[in-house]
């Protein structure tokens, strides 16, 4: 299965990905607000500018969501 890659090494698999075992996940690398890439895990995208996600800071699972910045890269806010 092809990932769908973004600016800066950033990638996110396609939404084929999240339905063969029924978890609604699909994997991804997205840029983090303090500027390091690490994993993330995405849904289905409840918007057209946004894809609900969620992601291990340490040692904790914060959710958050995944976008696209001006320059093409996967970006992953947490609240």
């Amino acid at each position: 299965m092809r990932v769908h890659k973004y600016g800066q090494g950033t990638w996110l698999q396609p939404e084929e990905a999240a339905y063969p075992n029924g978890g609604m996940r699909r994997r991804g690398l997205a840029k983090w607000p303090d500027g390091k890439l690490r994993r993330v895990w995405a849904g289905i995208p409840d918007t057209f500018y946004s894809v609900p996600a969620y992601g291990r800071l340490r040692g904790k699972y914060v959710k958050g969501f995944l976008m696209v910045d001006d320059d093409g890269v996967l970006v992953f806010n947490y609240t």
